[in-house]
């Protein structure tokens, strides 16, 4: 479950690819002269950091990527009840969902997890019975609830894709990357060519077009780490691609009902953990669902 980073084999592959497409963007900050205390030298510095706690995770196997995935749910549910306003006692069933639900998935696998997360869930429902809480019950009911599924049981996919016999470091780097670059993809082919809004009122700088760049990067993504991924590369790369933009569009959903730009500021250049990791919130479980069917 757990081993030296160092010694597994997609190691070359991997810094040769990641710290290829790093030192891309170096170089496109310095022919465009951005200041290196900008927000595009942030972004990039972030990204740096990103590529070696993920694929560090990755080349480590399940128990690190379990791990990381704690650490990432545990930050998601505090931005997340940032954004709906959970009360402090309804957060404490998602803040021990984002630690337990990781470790269940590693320990027991699929049918364990799943248990564990509906437990979870329905134990979140608790707060505001035993409160009387006649108001708001409704609505605390179901912020707390979609608390445990939105990052701990979405981000304890990464789990279960890392112990999956066709699964493993090879899928979860090329998950990884073709997110990222469908992003990067999505922004660039949307500023140069965007004209026609995806979704105005949801996320007014998306466009029609840069879904677009957002096919192509989460292909070139899965194209290079292709031969380590037991799923065939075009159905992998729609997934990642559909995956990707209804991550974004669920959390712009989340942030335009609460009024925020950004659900935090965790991370230089982008906001909060939630505004880098929506996407692979969505992309993670249906990543899972298609090597379920395939295999």
């Amino acid at each position: 479950m757990l081993s030296s980073p160092l010694a597994n084999p997609l190691l070359p592959t991997a810094a040769a690819t990641v710290g290829g497409l790093l030192i891309a963007g170096l170089a496109g900050l310095v022919a465009a002269r951005a200041s290196w205390n900008g927000t595009l030298a942030s972004r990039w510095r972030t990204w740096v950091a990103i590529a070696l706690l993920y694929g560090t995770a990755a080349l480590a196997g399940p128990a690190a990527v379990a791990l990381l995935a704690a650490v990432l749910a545990l930050q998601a549910v505090r931005e997340y009840a940032r954004l709906v306003g959970l009360a402090r006692g309804d957060l404490v069933v998602p803040l021990g969902a984002a630690v337990a639900l990781p470790a269940a998935g590693l320990l027991g696998g699929r049918e364990v997890l799943y248990g564990a997360a509906l437990v979870a869930a329905l134990l979140a429902t608790l707060p505001a019975l035993l409160e009387d809480d006649a108001e708001r019950a409704g609505r605390r009911i179901a912020d707390a609830a979609f608390g445990v599924l939105y990052g701990p049981l979405a981000l304890s996919h990464l789990v279960l894709l890392a112990a999956a016999p066709d699964g493993g470091a090879g899928l979860l780097l090329a998950l990884g990357l073709a997110v990222a670059l469908s992003d990067v993809g999505a922004y660039l082919v949307g500023r140069a060519f965007g004209r026609a809004p995806l979704a105005p009122r949801l996320s007014p700088a998306k466009t029609r077009q840069g879904l677009v760049g957002n096919l192509a990067g989460a292909l070139l993504g899965v194209c290079l780490f292709a031969p380590h991924v037991a799923l065939p590369t075009a159905p992998l790369a729609i997934v990642v691609a559909v995956g990707a933009v209804w991550g974004d569009l669920l959390e712009s959903a989340l942030k335009r009902s609460a009024g925020l730009k950004d659900s935090g500021a965790w991370l230089p250049g982008f906001g909060g953990l939630l505004d880098r990791v929506d996407s692979l919130l969505v992309v993670a479980p249906l990543a899972y669902l298609a090597l379920a069917v395939w295999s």
